[in-house]
């Protein structure tokens, strides 16, 4: 099992999230990773807050900070840029990082951003589809080609490609609290692992079920990884019945752990606390020395 932390970078400063990811990797950890917004429309700044970073630009400097912890976007909004700029920024991440990079990947949720960057909301579904394809293709070789509803291209250098082969891993996120049909088929048809948000331990059993019936109906290996995202909520004392996910005790948070490891998880990614940067370097710390040995 690895474990990785996602950094709230709309309340860091740069150098913030950086002294984070060295944190991170210096408590033994295995990732590190940040969202994306490139506008922060009023639904944004509502729920988070005003300051994004451009998360490649951000982890290709981590990159240099680091050697070890894998570097992941949770997740890069795929319509929100050309495909083939996405693909040129991952590889050069993932080149940068000796391999360690996540393309963590989703659709967008806010209708707002969508209009200020002359991007159709309603196709974002198909729109992403069409760019994972796109990526893949740009990937594979060293003049490729790929002909698509969004986007098509041939007779073109795409250097330099990754350096993981044949890419790094995408995983497949959706919206919070909530399966999204449309994700777990996406992550079937597409991904290589399913990266749910904020989901109770029931329904990420249930969801997971659901991907490896729709890979095998794709034809694709029906042991696409699972990667959840959740808040890591530890308390002093039990929470006992009704708690959240990942909420109460070090014993509680190491059972849930434990289960969805079972399930087949590869990685769990946990959300820092909002609560300023002493707070999360106490959650980094009690993570590495206390959740994940008593998780085993």
């Amino acid at each position: 099992m690895k474990y990785g932390v996602v950094l709230p970078i709309w309340q860091l400063t740069i150098a913030e999230a950086e002294s984070l990811a060295v944190k991170a990797e210096e408590a033994g950890l295995d990732g590190v990773f940040v969202p994306d917004h490139i506008l922060a429309k009023p639904a944004t700044t509502q729920h988070y807050g005003a300051h994004w970073p451009d998360p490649f630009s951000l982890l290709a400097y981590f990159a240099g900070r680091t050697r070890r912890i894998h570097l992941g976007a949770s997740v890069i909004v795929l319509p929100y840029r050309n495909a083939l700029v996405a693909a040129k920024a991952a590889a050069t991440v993932d080149q940068a990082s000796g391999g360690r990079f996540i393309f963590g990947v989703g659709v967008g949720w806010d209708e707002a951003e969508f209009a200020d960057l002359g991007l159709p909301f309603r196709e974002r579904g198909r729109m992403s589809d069409d760019y994972i394809r796109a990526i893949k293709a740009a990937f594979s070789a060293d003049v490729p080609q790929y002909s698509g509803t969004y986007l098509s291209f041939s007779g073109a250098t795409f250097s330099p490609r990754p350096a993981q082969s044949p890419h790094p891993p995408i995983w497949v996120g959706g919206m919070p609290g909530a399966i999204s049909p449309a994700a777990v088929r996406r992550c079937a048809e597409l991904g290589d692992a399913w990266h749910p948000l904020a989901l109770s331990l029931d329904d990420i059993e249930k969801g997971y079920a659901t991907l490896r019936d729709l890979a095998v109906r794709a034809g694709r290996r029906d042991t696409l990884g699972l990667a959840p995202r959740n808040a890591l909520d530890l308390t002093d004392s039990p929470k006992g019945a009704g708690r959240a996910a990942f909420q109460g005790s070090v014993a509680e948070v190491a059972s849930d752990i434990r289960r969805v490891r079972t399930l087949g998880a590869d990685w769990v990614t946990f959300d820092l606390p909002r609560a300023g940067v002493p707070a999360m370097n106490r959650a980094i710390e009690r993570l590495a020395q206390e959740v994940k040995p008593a998780a085993g």
